[in-house]
């Protein structure tokens, strides 16, 4: 779960730079800030999601161990 977080977060930092236009060049005149800000969308609703999964399955465990 860590792992996909930080993988997500490092995709997300990759897209920002490429829709700031730090990363990349343009190809056959487009701008391939569109796909930066694309790929930086994909990164934070993976970090999101797999944030909130971390964050269920904490209070699953926390729900089992109270009715026990």
């Amino acid at each position: 779960m860590i792992v996909g977080m930080l993988v997500s977060a490092a995709i997300a930092a990759f897209g920002l730079l490429v829709a700031l236009g730090w990363i990349g060049h343009p190809i056959d005149a487009q701008l391939v800030s569109n796909y930066g800000w694309s790929i930086l969308t994909i990164g934070v609703a993976l970090f999101v999601l797999f944030g909130f999964r971390r964050f269920d399955r904490a209070r699953r465990a926390r729900a089992a161990g109270r009715s026990v």
